[in-house]
């Protein structure tokens, strides 16, 4: 049998994803949940997900998606807002300060345990895992940043960290520089294909975890439109998370796991 970590990294965007994400995660349809602390809504958002995690205890992974990039998030610690005010950065704006050497590093430093320690807190629990939004955790200098933040943390459990590549040299590297800060890095598999098709999805789901080695993370997007999204979200983002969301309800996606013998970690 195969372990598979199928999770969401979005928590706290909108009402439409967080409700839905509560029920596939109680349902059995989720094994992870990571919560973006950096949002508008989380102060509201993290108490129903307190009740989740509460309800399925060990079941399912609740962790934590590190944001320094994009938009809908604001940043969190005092540091950054006195010099950056209420916006992140852009990706793009990110990586060019990583390539040249430039990044803030202390700055960077002082958000990362401020959004770890406003999970801890506000959810009562540690983090089972960490993931870094927009892929970031590839620029080898954040990394550095991020795994220096949740060492500093002082979890009495290490969480785990969510791999931003597939595989290759550079995730080896990734890997090494993780287990000098002692943490373990979850493998990344391919996320679900972004179709709004509920019956193509379904075929494609069919394979999909054919080849993932044990353990892989598996990212998913479900959700169901609301106001927010509406105004936030191209029409086809959204429909592509109403597509997922339906799917993973479904008795035919536990059925098609069963049939190929993949287990929800």
């Amino acid at each position: 049998m195969k372990r598979i970590t199928l999770g969401a990294l979005d928590y706290g965007l909108a009402f439409g994803v967080d409700r839905a994400l509560r029920e596939l995660a109680e349902a059995g349809r989720l094994s992870a949940v990571g919560a973006l602390v950096t949002t508008e809504l989380w102060p509201r958002e993290f108490r129903p997900l307190q009740e989740t995690a509460e309800k399925v205890g060990k079941n399912v992974l609740f962790g934590i998606t590190l944001a320094f990039s994009g938009d809908r998030v604001s940043p969190v610690s005092t540091r950054m807002q006195e010099i950056y005010g209420d916006r992140m950065f852009t990706r793009q704006g990110l990586e060019r300060r990583a390539f040249f050497r430039l990044l803030p590093d202390e700055v960077l430093f002082d958000e990362a345990l401020a959004q770890l320690a406003r999970y801890s807190v506000l959810m009562q629990r540690q983090p089972d895992f960490v993931a870094v939004r927009e892929n970031l955790l590839t620029r080898t200098s954040l990394a550095k940043i991020v795994f220096k933040a949740v060492e500093r943390a002082d979890f009495a459990q290490p969480p785990l960290v969510i791999s931003p590549l597939r595989s290759g040299l550079k995730t080896l590297r990734l890997a090494r520089l993780a287990k000098a800060h002692g943490l373990k890095m979850l493998p990344k598999g391919d996320p679900l294909p972004p179709t709004a098709d509920v019956e193509e999805l379904h075929k494609l789901l069919y394979n999909h975890f054919d080849g993932m080695s044990d353990g892989s993370f598996v990212a998913s997007i479900p959700g169901r439109s609301d106001d927010r999204l509406m105004r936030e979200e191209p029409r086809k983002k959204i429909a592509v998370r109403e597509c997922q969301y339906e799917v993973l309800s479904s008795n035919r996606f536990f059925h098609t796991l069963d049939r190929k013998n993949v287990f929800l970690n």
